[in-house]
């Protein structure tokens, strides 16, 4: 089946994909470079880490704009979301969320790493853009979501601001990735003179209304003609903005083009597409996705269960002369001086209990309080009652997590880790359910 991006009628510029997997594999050189002249050895448990948390930093973005940014909709910034719903027609793709947030570097960015996507508009440049321009700008960056981009880029730059190291290690991907989503926002404003101008505004602001497009443009010569002028666009993550445009011209005059121009003129009368229903209980694969987050997150923020050695050991002499605190209640001192009284053995904890009393822990807290641990906000999961009540609280957090254990013990929920909802959560009275569907 051909879409926009899969097929043999795909908008992927040639090598985007052979890009990508060849900077994967160059990624382990690249980490080891960066090591040697930082002078520290990157691990990998401290690359997981970084990767986490660029995952978190995405999940918190949702909440960010909806408190510091200004959401978009047909009764306010109207044209703006025309615009935006216009483009999703077009592409045949539902509507992402929308909004505008003061940054003075970036005019649009799409950032999500899955569903619900947004595209966040400069408020220092909306006002700049022409509707055809928007039209160019909004279309690549529906064309960054449906084409799977920004669950990649959202991680590496989630604010869409250039970093030199990102620029080295995957700036050949990230170029090639801008010009397959530059033929999306042509479709969409179907004018290669508003892209061009919207190239223009965007890499210089207002003054580049008055910039003379057919010289610009005309400057590539001159870098063709000195080989050595190309080579600070490999240290970059955007393809310089000559070449950008000489890529337009070049799709324009595309067959590729005319085919899908058509396609995109008659989808624009066509009725919105509605987000598909989406499986509200969470899957296996997502399920055990957050589990191993949340393994690397207690792994690396429990160091002291490491630093306790091989095992730890609470023996018969330290029992006898443990004593209770003397505002402790009575009960308490009891039971401390009948174990004192009567060690009958040694207590022993190794590292690896340790680490899993660790998680118990932190997934309880974490459920309890905000019904989500780090690795479900990262799989966009959250942890609710099975009335739907999102308030979880310590009781059913707790029972929960004993369930869990019990099934385990029981070997019920090895049979059964196939299902959307365990035999665990039946049990508790809780489910684990699409994070963005609980609470919209």
């Amino acid at each position: 089946m051909t879409t926009l991006f899969t097929g043999s009628e795909s908008l992927r510029v040639r090598g985007e994909r052979t890009t990508f997997v060849l900077t994967l594999c160059s990624l382990p050189v690249t980490v080891i470079l960066l090591g040697w002249l930082l002078q520290h050895q990157v691990s990998w448990q401290e690359i997981a880490l970084l990767l986490i948390g660029a995952m978190l930093y995405v999940a918190f973005a949702r909440g960010r704009l909806l408190g510091g940014g200004l959401r978009i909709h047909a009764g306010q910034f109207g044209a703006v979301h025309s615009v935006v719903d216009e483009c999703a027609r077009m592409m045949r793709m539902p509507m992402p969320h929308v909004f505008i947030r003061d940054d003075p570097f970036v005019p649009v960015i799409a950032i999500g790493i899955g569903d619900p996507y947004a595209i966040v508009i400069s408020a220092q440049y909306v006002e700049h853009f022409q509707p055809d321009e928007l039209r160019f700008l909004i279309g690549r960056e529906l064309g960054h979501i449906a084409s799977g981009h920004t669950r990649y880029t959202s991680l590496l730059s989630s604010n869409g601001r250039e970093n030199g190291v990102i620029a080295v290690a995957f700036g050949a991907w990230l170029r090639k990735i801008d010009d397959t989503d530059d033929r999306a926002g042509l479709l969409c404003c179907g004018s290669l003179d508003a892209a061009m101008r919207a190239i223009a505004v965007s890499a210089f602001g207002p003054v580049g209304r008055r910039v003379a497009l057919g010289a610009f443009a005309g400057q590539l010569k001159e870098l063709h003609a000195e080989p050595s002028l190309r080579l600070a666009e490999w240290t970059a993550s955007t393809p310089y903005a000559t070449n950008r445009i000489a890529a337009l011209h070049r799709f324009a005059r595309d067959p590729l083009y005319q085919t899908w121009s058509h396609r995109f003129a008659a989808n624009a009368g066509a009725p919105p597409v509605s987000e598909a229903a989406e499986t509200v209980y969470a899957s296996f694969w997502r399920r055990t996705g957050a589990f191993f987050v949340d393994v690397i997150v207690v792994q690396t923020l429990v160091p002291a269960a490491r630093a306790l050695g091989t095992k730890l050991t609470v023996t018969d002499s330290d029992l006898k002369n443990i004593t209770a605190p003397a505002a402790a209640p009575r009960v308490v001192h009891d039971a401390v001086k009948s174990i004192a009284a009567n060690p009958h053995t040694s207590i022993t904890f190794n590292n690896d209990a340790l680490l899993w009393l660790a998680l118990g822990v932190y997934a309880v807290v974490l459920v309890a309080l905000i019904g989500q641990t780090f690795g479900m906000m990262v799989l966009d999961l959250r942890v609710i009652r099975a009335n739907h009540d999102p308030r979880v609280g310590f009781g059913r957090a707790i029972g929960r997590y004993a369930s869990l254990v019990a099934s385990m013990l029981a070997v019920v929920g090895l049979l059964s880790m196939f299902r959307r909802i365990q035999p665990y959560e039946k049990w508790s009275r809780t489910r684990l359910v699409s994070g963005s569907v609980a609470i919209r």
